[in-house]
């Protein structure tokens, strides 16, 4: 198809787009990536070269706008529109229809919904993605990507329901790990590790009932982190905080416990402190718990907790873990988390017969740690000795803000109610920056993400405080006599430093005051 078009001005060094003969795929087609509805193809045509062609009548047109911002947001570089005729736009879709009649006549197969799958995948770990949340109820579906924490739509119009439900079964007849057949109604997990695209190291696939005829999917992509390596540098740690955490890695006995909700990184933490005891201890035999082991990690023995589908198997069958590795002559063990009092306490026996142990638990804070070990319960004497208990971590993930495009607040004007007041008081000297309007180096204003620590190396007076109920007389003890730094001092560094925009600190960490 040939067609004339019309640059839109910009200023002089524009990146020109491709060439129309080198425009690629066609993302705004009936079944392309953005699944761009019939009324909205009649006025714009995105490909994935990053041509995009507007009908010049359209130009203003906020369905156009939108659809622009969407694509870039998934990742897409678009150049600046080309305005055209409305032949023009008509022509692109019908020589995409006339292209795509052969697989119109074969209907939706197997082979072409798992082809879907892949390239939704394909789609999010280009844009760094953590998970995918897809969602079919009230006869449509609409589909989610996590990015730097934050969940954005990425379909501009909701999907038929049929093609959500024809999506979730493709997913689940690709997992290599799985129940025997897939249940509309039923909770279900399942793996994919083989067949992804590059970069991908496996997929976690959580399937839910919704309503009465509804399905969510949520995918989880685990990458390919081979070449992190042991740096906790890049993760965000401060250099006083990758000390103390080399620290405890060099004590060959004990507990070390890191807290966090769910989505703070706590999997990522545990997994550099594997990757760096192998390297620092190249003899010791090391191994894991997991349900189900996240990332491949060389010289590390990794048990997988398997043929378990009810919270109650899940908990049987991870003290079995538990047990079996106890009895496989460890010298360190990660287990992945401590969910029940039989895995507390398999955890707690493994370290007091000699063992170093390193674990995760749900907790608001470092502090918190030895009082949820006491609900669950654990026994107090099993948790007053500083040479069992060695460690007690927290952290948080804070998306960071884009350098090219953030604003530097002037007189308290862009941040709401009383922050600014807040933060002069706490920071007075510092320059303060909030997320821009997004750029083409990060597109919202965010990019990437930094992890906000603190750690607690416990003494037997802050462990006597805590185990009997006085958490707050703990928390004093620890900031005023052993001096220690809580995630809100590091916070208030983070904002220092023009890396984080305070109001995510409000939001994700808690009020600065």
């Amino acid at each position: 198809m040939a067609a004339e078009t019309e640059n839109k001005p910009g200023t002089p060094g524009d990146p020109q787009p491709p060439a129309t003969q080198e425009r690629g795929e066609l993302l705004t087609a009936q079944d392309g990536l953005l699944r761009t509805p019939p009324a909205l193809r009649e006025k714009i045509a995105i490909f994935k070269s990053g041509l995009c062609l507007v009908a010049r009548t359209h130009a203003e047109d906020h369905d156009v706008i939108s659809a622009i911002a969407l694509a870039r947001r998934l990742g897409h570089h678009i150049y600046p529109p080309q305005y055209v005729d409305l032949g023009a736009i008509r022509a692109v879709y019908a020589e995409a229809a006339e292209a795509a009649k052969p697989k119109e006549a074969a209907g939706a197969s197997d082979t072409e919904m798992k082809k879907e799958v892949l390239d939704i995948l394909r789609q999010a770990s280009e844009a760094g993605t953590s998970d995918v949340h897809l969602v079919v109820e009230r006869g449509q579906t609409m589909v989610w990507f996590r990015r730097d924490g934050e969940r954005t739509p990425i379909i501009a119009h909701p999907w038929p329901a049929s093609h959500g439900h024809q999506i979730c079964r493709a997913a689940y007849a690709m997992a290599d790990v799985a129940d025997a057949s897939y249940e509309q109604f039923a909770y279900q997990a399942a793996r994919i590790s083989t067949g992804l695209p590059e970069g991908i190291q496996a997929i976690r696939l959580q399937f839910n009932p919704v309503g009465t005829d509804g399905r969510q999917l949520v995918m989880r992509l685990l990458y390919n982190k081979q070449s992190a390596g042991d740096n906790f540098e890049d993760l965000g740690f401060f250099p006083e905080q990758i000390e103390e955490l080399a620290l405890l890695r060099s004590f060959a006995v004990g507990i070390v416990c890191i807290s966090g909700p769910t989505g703070s990184g706590k999997s990522t933490t545990l997994e550099r402190m594997m990757r760096a005891l192998v390297k620092e201890n190249p003899g010791d035999h090391i191994l894991t718990v997991e349900d189900p082991p996240e990332y491949v990690i060389p010289g590390v023995v990794q048990l997988p907790v398997s043929n378990a589908h009810t919270d109650e198997q899940r908990a049987v069958a991870y003290a079995e873990a538990i047990a079996a590795a106890m009895r496989s002559d460890p010298d360190r063990m990660m287990i992945g988390e401590v969910r029940t009092k039989a895995s507390a306490d398999l955890a707690y026996r493994s370290a007091l017969t000699g063992h170093a142990v390193y674990t995760t638990v749900h907790a608001n804070d470092a502090i918190s740690i030895i009082p949820r070990f006491l609900d669950i319960g654990i026994e107090p004497y099993l948790l007053r000795d500083p040479g069992i208990v060695r460690g007690l971590t927290a952290q948080r993930l804070i998306r960071k803000i884009c350098p090219a495009c953030r604003k530097k607040v002037a007189a308290g004007s862009d941040l709401p109610g009383d922050l600014a007041a807040r933060l002069k008081k706490r920071l007075p000297d510092a320059e303060i920056y909030t997320a821009g309007p997004g750029c083409d180096k990060c597109r919202e204003g965010f990019k990437g993400r930094t992890v906000c620590a603190e750690i607690i190396m416990p003494d037997d007076k802050i462990l006597e405080l805590l185990t009997t109920g006085r958490k707050m007389d703990a928390l004093r003890y620890w900031l005023d006599e052993l001096h220690g730094k809580d995630m809100m001092h590091y916070a208030l560094k983070l904002i220092a430093a023009g890396l984080v925009d305070p109001v995510e600190i409000d939001r994700k960490i808690g009020r600065i005051e």
